[in-house]
């Protein structure tokens, strides 16, 4: 006789995640340096999805199934771009800086800054961030859920309202 088993893939996702807070953003390449002031980041329901949007640009989606870490920051490298960080965030913005480090592999590593209001504000994204992109069930779902989730990551790239 099989005995039943409930797949709970579900993990809960903190409500203010859900709500969104607005944080700083920057990238840094090779040759280039992005700041983008003002974005509105959120989690969605599922905890499939970390998404933002800044006034004035499309919509950025990171699938956190993709995350394969997230950590606290560093400051940039460019020193213009450190100085007006230092200058907005204040001399301690090292420890507001939550770095998400995601990819399809462990080689080609895209690292997504934000930069957070205070340091409780970056400590509660850390670890709320953490405890959703290990999660091993929801890479195992339904084909329907699945479906839903393509369905929701259409949705928040097109969606003009974020």
């Amino acid at each position: 006789m099989t005995r039943y088993f409930d797949f709970v893939w579900r993990k809960d996702v903190h409500e203010d995640l859900q709500k969104g807070t607005l944080f700083d953003r920057w990238s840094e390449d090779k040759e280039t340096n992005e700041l983008e002031i003002g974005c509105l980041f959120r989690v969605d329901e599922f905890g499939f999805f970390v998404y933002w949007k800044s006034e004035g640009r499309e919509g950025n989606v990171l699938e956190l199934s993709q995350v394969s870490d997230i950590r606290k920051g560093l400051l940039p490298r460019d020193a213009k771009l450190a100085d007006r960080l230092i200058s907005k965030h204040g001399i301690n913005v090292e420890e507001k800086i939550v770095a998400i480090c995601s990819g399809l592999d462990y080689v080609n590593i895209t690292i997504t800054n934000i930069v957070c209001k205070d340091v409780e504000e970056a400590q509660l994204w850390l670890q709320n961030l953490r405890k959703l992109c290990n999660n091993v069930r929801a890479n195992n779902i339904c084909p329907m859920t699945c479906l839903k989730k393509h369905w929701m990551r259409l949705g928040m790239t097109v969606d003009a309202l974020g």
